[in-house]
């Protein structure tokens, strides 16, 4: 590994050199401690591309593996409630992409979720600590902060909304809207689910870290990404939010539920005019997105009529092919900008039978975590309820699962609810075993 560092810092440009030096020491760091695989992606999620999560989770199971061969870990697999419809979910994909009417690149896009699931796999499995899922979602909000800070910063000093991508707002409905965050991300409405999920997953941190800093921190990253949540003007992102404060106050305590209608009607006569703006036109078919939706979930309904039973295929660029002979209009499409009806398109019914199995079975999970006495499960479960009821009232008007960031973080959440399933069960069972 030293040989290595010193052979790129010698033969590349200093940038490449950097860069190769940095996936030397997380290679030789994950090859020497599993967990630290995982949180090197959690840092790295929004910032590399979709091939070095690939081949760091790869890492991450080999050295997984290489634990439990040479006896420094005991493998004890954790059986969840969650792990039929999970497999099964995984089979409907591998179905799709064998069949798909474009393999190749079904095939390509089907490592996004094979991904999730070797972390989600390895986390259940590595995770015997409350001190490393700790860690783990310290990670994930660090880079949640960097990403906020960065799009907060690009917001004030980018480019204005009419330099960039006219697609992204009618301007002839938000006259006073100058610009739009996006960050990382390839366009606000991404950056605002990404925001949507960490906000929520702080939340829960706020009040299960035992740290006092933490705990400032995790408050600080809330507070963050809500700002920079504003800052995108995705309407989708904000109705998702206030779904993910409604359940994170269900999950979390009931008495909460009645201090948001009074703290959302202190906060409305305090928004800037911009944001009115752009909420009067949730429900305006005149609105040119809105409109653009409207066209595209209709000609997705008829391609659905001539392909509900197994579906197009995995993947955006299947369904492309596919939906361009029902579209009603001139728009080519990634995606039908809704998640229910991109999985029927893309998976049949069957896909949506499936898909929500594994809805009801994680909600009844959160139900019954919800009423154990460990408060650190608690509210990390009403976090991870919060944020995944956010991702689902976004999804009615866009499809998030397609971009590796979002598809990926989905299933590291699912992760960190399994943790804390297994958490409560091994409590369960110590004071079974002391009376």
């Amino acid at each position: 590994m030293v040989a290595l560092a010193a052979l790129a810092l010698i033969t590349l440009p200093w940038q490449q050199a950097l860069i190769a030096l940095g996936a030397i020491i997380i290679a030789a760091a994950t090859l020497y401690k599993t967990e630290a695989g995982l949180y090197a992606a959690a840092l790295l999620l929004p910032f590399v591309p979709f091939k070095a999560l690939f081949l760091l989770s790869l890492l991450t199971l080999f050295s997984f593996i290489l634990s439990i061969l040479s006896g420094a870990r005991r493998f004890r697999f954790h059986l969840s409630p969650l792990l039929v419809p999970l497999l099964l979910l995984y089979l409907v994909f591998f179905y799709a992409t064998i069949t798909s009417v474009l393999f190749y690149s079904s095939a390509s896009e089907f490592l996004i979720p094979v991904t999730g699931l070797i972390y989600l796999f390895v986390m259940v499995n590595v995770f015997d600590s409350r001190e490393k899922l700790d860690n783990f979602v310290f990670c994930l909000a660090v880079a949640a902060a960097i990403t906020a800070g960065y799009a907060i910063f690009q917001f004030y000093n980018g480019a204005n909304i009419l330099e960039m991508k006219k697609e992204w707002l009618d301007i002839t409905k938000n006259t006073d809207i100058k610009n739009r965050a996006y960050a990382v991300f390839e366009n606000p409405n991404l950056l605002a689910q990404y925001m949507v999920l960490s906000a929520s997953l702080s939340l829960g941190f706020i009040f299960s870290s035992a740290s006092r800093g933490r705990q400032f921190f995790f408050a600080f990253t809330a507070g963050l990404s809500i700002f920079c949540l504003v800052l995108t003007y995705s309407r989708g992102g904000w109705l998702a939010f206030a779904a993910a404060l409604v359940i994170f106050a269900l999950f979390k305590n009931k008495l909460l539920l009645q201090t948001l209608p009074v703290a959302g009607f202190i906060a409305y006569w305090f928004l800037p005019k911009t944001i009115l703006q752009r909420l009067s036109t949730i429900t305006s078919l005149k609105d040119s997105s809105n409109a653009y939706r409207l066209d595209t979930w209709h000609s997705t309904i008829s391609l659905i009529k001539s392909h509900w039973e197994t579906g197009v295929g995995l993947g955006r660029i299947a369904f492309s092919r596919v939906y361009y002979t029902h579209a009603h209009n001139s728009n080519m499409v990634p995606h039908s900008h809704n998640l229910y009806l991109q999985i029927i398109g893309e998976f049949g019914i069957l896909g949506m039978v499936v898909f929500i199995w594994l809805l009801l079975a994680i909600f009844r999970l959160g139900l019954k975590l919800c009423s154990v006495k460990d408060y650190y499960v608690r509210n990390i479960n009403a976090g991870i309820m919060a944020a995944l009821a956010g991702f689902l009232v976004h999804s009615t008007v866009d499809y998030f699962l397609w971009y590796y960031k979002l598809g990926i973080l989905l299933w590291l959440l699912i992760a960190v609810l399994l943790v804390t399933e297994k958490f409560a069960q091994e409590r369960r069972d110590i004071e079974r075993n002391e009376l």
